[in-house]
This record gives structure tokens, sequence and C-alpha cells, in this order.
């Protein structure tokens, strides 16, 4: 077939440039780099080392309840010290206790200083806050015990939780998060990077001519041009799976974290994820190769792709936080173009692959990719458009 042909000559002309060779190890890098990144950030988020926490020097007994092995205590003299260390970025936290308790005021009231912009404040601040809890509730039980009452008492009202599993085991938060825009953002940068110059560039280097002589018809080309491109796309996606797995693989530190609910990723899933691939490269590829056949020359079509950018970049970036609504739920959701697809992709990795939403997904997507590549062919077929530079 013809069509193969031209796949082929594009392909062995598309892995001669550097940008090619670039758009399949990027991802890798990206994807592996920035799930390290987040792991040690979640990591160090949620470790229960508190922050050194500075206290205003004081003789109430309540200040060696919160000397613990992980809550350094510096005393320092006063509290316009405390004040000056917070502003200089010397200390995130500073304490002061009131008064000793007494039995006309029982209550021991301690003033916590911190910077309120300061995220590393916040969280110190958050594990003062836990500590002083248990040393509270430590003393509730001990008070009930003095007077002969029930230590549930203490907890009036119990909240029992009980998790119900849906789907099969699926992939960490972060990943299910992530993992879907990077797919689809390097599915279409990937092929992004080279359009301007399949059709738009050799109309302005004058090179289109030798092709357009060869026995090959116009749609055969541009069939061509589209499997290549396409081809390249689906690379794109395949290199971000792949950066996944190597940092599933490795035995880096945030394995732990980040990968607890296992990798993410099983046959079914995989093989959903490459389903729903398939028809969204083929849209990306058959807009790309629109757009280049449209534009006069390579600078034209990189404005025109820099506009396409933001509207692919939206939907992927939304698929991020629609978890936190039930947006993700709705059928009519899988009728919108790119976000159907991360939004199917985020189901896929948590277990939760609904065959129906998939299929509406996929034929969304084919019927969008094939209307593209028909105007394609219409665009490469019209002689004002093909010799316009």
């Amino acid at each position: 077939m013809n069509a193969l042909k031209v796949t082929r000559k594009e392909l062995k002309e598309m892995f001669r440039d550097r940008r090619v060779r670039m758009a399949f190890l990027m991802p890798i890098f990206m994807v592996f780099m920035m799930i390290q990144l987040f792991g040690f950030i979640e990591g160090a988020a949620t470790t229960a080392k508190l922050q050194t926490l500075y206290l205003v020097k004081s003789t109430n007994p309540a200040a060696a309840g919160l000397k613990t092995k992980n809550s350094p205590i510096i005393e320092i003299g006063s509290v316009s010290e405390g004040e000056a260390m917070i502003r200089s970025g010397k200390a995130g936290i500073v304490l002061e206790l009131g008064p000793t308790p007494t039995s006309e005021h029982p209550q021991q009231v301690i003033t916590a200083y911190f910077d309120p912009q300061k995220d590393t404040s916040q969280i110190a601040l958050a594990g003062v806050d836990q500590l002083i809890r248990q040393q509270s509730r430590v003393a509730l039980i001990s008070t009930l015990r003095q007077h002969g009452i029930p230590e549930v008492a203490a907890d009036p009202i119990q909240l029992k939780t009980h998790e119900v599993k849906v789907g099969t085991q699926g992939a960490g938060q972060i990943i299910v998060s992530l993992l879907p825009y990077m797919i689809v953002l390097f599915s279409f940068t990937g092929g992004a990077s080279l359009s301007s110059d399949m059709v738009a560039g050799e109309k302005e280097k004058n090179t289109l001519e030798t092709l357009l002589i060869s026995p090959v018809s116009r749609t055969e080309i541009v069939l061509g041009k589209f499997l290549a491109l396409a081809t390249v796309c689906f690379g794109g996606c395949l290199t971000a799976l792949l950066g996944l797995a190597l940092a599933g693989a490795s035995q880096a530190g945030s394995k732990s974290e980040m990968f607890k609910g296992g990798f993410g990723i099983s046959p079914v899933s995989g093989l959903t994820i490459l389903v729903l691939m398939v028809p969204l490269v083929a849209f990306f590829a058959s807009i790309l190769i629109a757009i280049s056949s449209y534009a006069k020359n390579s600078r034209e079509a990189q404005t025109y792709l820099a506009l396409v950018n933001i509207v692919v970049i939206l939907p992927a970036v939304f698929s991020q936080v629609i978890g936190f609504t039930d947006l993700g739920t709705k059928l009519w959701i899988n009728f919108i173009p790119i976000l159907n697809t991360a939004n199917n992709i985020r189901n896929a990795l948590l277990g939760r692959t609904d065959v129906l939403a998939v299929a509406i997904t996929v034929g969304t997507s084919l019927v969008i990719a094939g209307i593209a590549i028909r105007v394609a062919i219409w665009l490469f077929n019209r002689e004002e458009v093909l010799t316009r530079v």
C-alpha cells in the first residue's frame, strides 16, 4: 500500500531529527523524576518528626510534657525574642506557657507564635496541636480514674470506619492524579513538535512537489503522514508508561510512599489505557496534519499549534482535580474530547474501569479523528491551500 510506503519514508526522516528522539526520551525522564520528587515530598510531609520548637523559658511543669524524642525544644528568653526569630526565619514556631493551672483556673493555656504564610510553620503547628491533644486526653483519663469514672466516658461517641473495596487494587493518589495528565500531554507534544514541518515546512522548502509527482495519490500521502505522526504520538504515551514502570521498579525512597497500593497498572488497566490512547493519538495526529496542511509555512503552523496546545492542556489539567468532584461519574463527561480519555485512564488506574464509559470515549475520539483526517485530506487536495506559501 502506497500510504505505508509514505509512512516508512516519513518515519525514517523523523528519526533523523533530534526532536523525535527527545520526544521519546523526555517522557521517560519527566515521569520518573516527577514521581520521585512527589514521593520525596510526600514522605517528608508525612514524617512524624516535628521541627525544632522554641519555648519561652518558664517554670511551668507542663513544659516537660512537650519534650519528646520527635520534638526537640530550645528555650529562649522572651516572646519578643521569639517573634524576632520568626521574622528572621530562624524559628518556625514559638510556644509560650500560661500560668500553672489552679483549682480556680484548671485549664492550661499554651500560646503558639508562628508565621501563617510559611508552610513549614503550619506543619509544625499541626504537630504541636496533635501532641497537646494527646496530653489532654491522658490528663482527662487520669482525672476520670481518680473519680471512679470509666475511661470510655472520655469518648462518649465513637466513630468506627470500615473500608469498602471498589474495583481492584489501584495506584496511589498522586500517580492517579499525575499520570493521566502526563500521558495525554506527552502524546500531543511528541507529535506537535514535528507536525509543523510535515506539510507546512515542506511547502516552505519547496520539497513537497517531489512527493506530489510520485505515483501516490494525495489521499495516500495524507494517510501516510498521518500514520507516521500517530506512531510518534503513541510512542509518547508508551514512554510515559515506561517512566512510571522505571519509577516503580527503582529502589528510591519514594517507592515505599508512592507505590504502597501496588504498581497501579494491572493487565486489564494497562490494556484499557492502550485502547483509550489509540483513538486519542489518531485524533491528535489528524488535527496536527490538518493544521500543517492549512498553514502557509512552519511559523504560521506553530502559531496555530500554540493555540491548540492550550485547548489540549485545559481538559488534561482538569482531569487532575476531577476526583474531588462527582463529575467523573457523569456519563456526559465521556463525550468531551481529551477529558474523557484522561478521566477513564484515571479510573483504570484506580481499578474501576467502566466498559460503557470506555466505549463512549473511544467512539467519540474516533468520530472526531475521522472528521479531522477527512478535513486534512480535503485541504491537501485543494491547490489553493497546498500551494500557498
